[in-house]
Parts: structure tokens; sequence; C-alpha cells
């Protein structure tokens, strides 16, 4: 469902840049691609609806599982989206922030369980992909090699399967985060 739907943007081109010093040096090259969508617009759309989603989706969760009535309002999560941030608060687990990083066109995640994450958009699995996983599917694609992404990556290969899994760990619930 990439092209034509209602959120899906437009195509996600690579643009190769000059190999930098650095990747002279190490030989990585492929690490200095900027992974970009083909305007701001595209990515303003699509980031927003995967925000959007997150916050649908954990509030209805939330909704189903706390009465307000037994819970102190100290102790209810709470989810907000604004100005291309979310805020996802977890007493007293701690506080998530996603946010959109426009010039470089990806989420950026940061939690008090597994620390800071970037994570870029992928057209043709239509998924936010971490960061990390990519570069290293690239790495070993470019060797020739099979990447066990089950055992490195996991749950954290996708921003959808992140939050899954961390609420899962502390609440013992499951939400569906297709992103």
């Amino acid at each position: 469902c990439f092209n034509g739907c209602a959120g899906a943007g437009t195509a996600h081109v690579r643009h190769a840049q000059q190999p930098s010093i650095l990747s002279r040096y190490t030989g990585y090259a492929n690490q200095q691609q900027m992974r970009r969508f083909q305007n701001e617009a595209s990515f303003h759309e699509v980031a927003d609806e995967a925000l959007e989603t997150i916050q649908d989706a954990v509030e209805e969760l939330f909704e189903e599982q706390f009465d307000a009535g037994d819970t102190d309002d100290s102790e209810m999560p709470e989810v907000n989206v604004a100005s291309g941030v979310l805020t996802l608060s977890m007493p007293p687990h701690g506080t998530w922030v996603l946010n959109k990083q426009t010039p470089n066109r990806q989420i950026w995640w940061s939690s008090p369980i597994s620390g800071p994450r970037r994570y870029e958009y992928d057209a043709d699995e239509e998924v936010w992909l971490y960061t990390r996983y990519v570069d290293a599917r690239e790495a070993a694609r470019d060797e020739g090699t099979d990447l066990n992404e089950d055992d490195e990556y996991g749950d954290s290969r996708t921003l959808g399967g992140a939050l899954a899994a961390e609420i899962k760990t502390l609440y013992g619930l499951d939400v569906d985060l297709d992103l």
C-alpha cells in the first residue's frame, strides 16, 4: 500500500554524499549515505501519522486496562503529541520521548529502559527501522553475509516493536504497533 495510500508519503530515495575523511580511513562509506524522503512534506506526513498511531494505540490500551477510579492520577500512564514530539509518561517507570528530527528525516527515541535510538522510514517495508539495524543490514549485504536480526536487534528493529516490547515488559500488556 505504498503508492497512493494516505499517510504513506512519496518514495524514499537515498543520496550518496562524498565520503568523509573518516570513511576514507574506516572504509564505511555506506554509513555516510543520507536516507531521505523526496521532500520535507512527505517526511512530516509519514512521521506525524506514526506518532499519532502510537498515541491512539497507547491511549486505547491504557484506557482499557486502567480504571480511573481505581488508579491514583499520579500512577496513570499518559500520552501526548504536540509539535512533532510524543511524550509517554508511564509512572513509576519514567518518561519516553519520541520526536521528529526533520533535518535527518528520522524519529528519535529516548527511553528510560533502552536509552536513545534513531529510527528511519523504510518505504519498502513501510516501517520505521532502527538506524543501527539498517547500517548492519547494509554492511552484511555489502560483505555478502547474512544478518541474524532476531538475535542482534530483536524487537528494537522497528519503532513499533521496540515500544510494544517495553510496554509488555513493564505492564504485561500487548499492543499492536506495526510501524
